[in-house]
């Protein structure tokens, strides 16, 4: 109880203040600062999560003549504005004195967007599409706020207090992710037809963006200067510990091998999640014979209890790396997770996947449901997934995800040291920007070869990845190298334990 009251009160702790290397009110300034950072990533995957939800049949409402290929335009849009401005924002941020500023900027085009998003109704029917694919635009570039965020982060937290601020920072996150489409599904109380306000209309839809637009002019009131203080003490402390004057005297010369291996192992793991989410839905429906309804209530279970998952694991992740090194973690606890994820998902056994009525149109993804269609000839030859499958499958999947983004980035920063990281940063951000616009591919391999192919190539993969990681793992090591055997029986008390 002592500890969480002193995590609220943000109080220095005596080891801390022993360092030197800042008084109990800078401790605290540069704290506060941090957990408002932690604050913009609960706001932007907020903004996803509850906007998400409701996108296709807002814009169904706006536009009855658009199609599904534009909402995969739309889809693509916040991704695409993130990895278009991210490296920008990146190099802005290694030469700014602070970064309150471009904060204030991005949460700005954040309330833009969201606002923007909810008015698409006052413009002509042909141009609200156009209209709504440039508010998520914008949108996707107020994102690049988490290049920000992960260099800040960086920069301002010592050694032994990264793994813990990325970990928080990567559960805010998840939670915004989680809570958007509780507030999404309470809103739909109001209905599509909702009521006009000095001309606006006020439904399900656009309360979801005025909501997220008005928590975004909240958090800018919080922005002052007053209490967003930009702090580092990363190269203080390692001008402590080498007994260097000058912060540019500690930046070692960087291991390419090793910042390229952790940006290829997120990037793998970006885009398998990715895929498998995009799936989801469509594998449900031809695997199981569910409908749409069935479809989004027991996908709805499993989503919000692997979002539970990662809550937990993000909780666990500090103490779990006080354990065992950071590299070991991202092997035995990403890796590993993630290649089993795969493995399980391949099909097996002699039963038949359930087929749809020859007499019905209706096909995977397209508004189908109940069965395979007949147009996936695959379907005939292939034994269907069972639900077990699917729930240890993202189970692992959410696991190695969780532990993945989170200590990726911590090796990543470490290995780049007390360097000014945005232009790293935004790499890393915007390779999570890429898998977002190519991941959804993974469905088209679905509909036109199955799932042996899919998943098949997803083992291939993830089983490469995994024996590159074990080859090479040395190369990802961030702390004093320690004795082999006692690395070893220290993992395996854990397992014990």
């Amino acid at each position: 109880m002592a500890s969480i009251g002193s995590w609220w009160r943000v109080v220095q702790n005596e080891k801390d203040r022993s360092s030197g290397l800042e008084s109990d009110f800078e401790y605290r300034e540069r704290w506060i600062t941090i957990r408002l950072v932690y604050v913009s990533g609960f706001l932007m995957f907020l903004s996803f999560g509850v906007v998400t939800t409701g996108l296709w049949p807002y814009l169904q409402d706006m536009d009855p003549t658009v199609g599904k290929p534009f909402l995969s335009v739309v889809f693509a849009a916040p991704p695409a504005g993130q990895l278009i401005f991210s490296p920008l924002i990146g190099w802005c941020s290694n030469r700014l004195s602070s970064i309150r500023v471009p904060f204030v900027i991005l949460t700005a085009l954040f309330v833009f967007g969201n606002g923007l998003y909810s008015v698409v109704e006052l413009f002509p029917t042909p141009h609200r599409r156009y209209v709504l694919l440039l508010a998520r635009f914008v949108f996707g570039i107020s994102t690049s706020i988490n290049t920000l965020s992960r260099a800040y982060i960086s920069t301002a937290t010592k050694l032994s207090e990264r793994t813990g601020a990325i970990s928080m920072s990567s559960l805010a996150q998840t939670f915004g992710l989680a809570v958007g489409p509780i507030i999404q599904a309470a809103l739909s109380t109001i209905g599509k037809e909702g009521l006009m306000w000095y001309g606006l209309r006020i439904n399900m839809y656009t309360m979801a963006g005025w909501i997220c637009a008005a928590l975004g002019v909240v958090y800018i009131l919080f922005l002052k200067p007053s209490c967003f203080v930009h702090r580092t003490i990363a190269a203080q402390e390692a001008m402590k510990t080498t007994g260097f004057s000058k912060a540019t005297d500690t930046y070692e010369p960087l291991k390419m091998f090793s910042i390229w291996t952790v940006m290829i192992g997120y990037s793998v793991l970006m885009f398998f999640y990715v895929s498998v989410q995009t799936a989801l839905s469509p594998i449900s429906l031809d695997q199981f014979g569910w409908s749409h309804e069935e479809s989004l209530y027991y996908l709805g279970i499993l989503i919000t209890g692997g979002t539970l998952c990662s809550c937990a694991v993000f909780l666990l992740l500090p103490q779990l790396c006080k354990r065992f090194q950071e590299h070991n973690v991202f092997l035995f606890f990403a890796i590993v997770p993630l290649f089993i994820s795969q493995v399980v998902m391949i099909p097996m056994g002699s039963k038949s996947i359930p087929m749809l009525d020859s007499s019905n149109n209706r096909s995977t993804g397209v508004g189908g449901g109940g069965g395979c269609p007949i147009e996936q000839e695959w379907c005939n030859s292939i034994p269907p997934i069972n639900q077990y499958q699917l729930t240890i499958s993202y189970t692992m999947l959410c696991i190695s995800f969780s532990v993945g983004i989170a200590i990726s980035q911590t090796i990543l920063s470490k290995l780049l040291g007390t360097r000014p990281q945005g232009n790293w940063m935004a790499l890393y951000t915007s390779i999570g920007g890429l898998t977002r616009i190519i991941g959804p591919a993974s469905v088209v391999v679905y509909v036109r070869f199955g799932t042996y192919w899919l998943f098949g190539l997803g083992a291939m993969i993830s089983g490469l990845l995994l024996i590159w990681m074990w080859c090479y793992k040395s190369h990802l090591r961030t702390t004093k190298k320690i004795n082999h055997a006692e690395e070893m029986q220290r993992m395996a008390n854990g397992v014990a334990e």
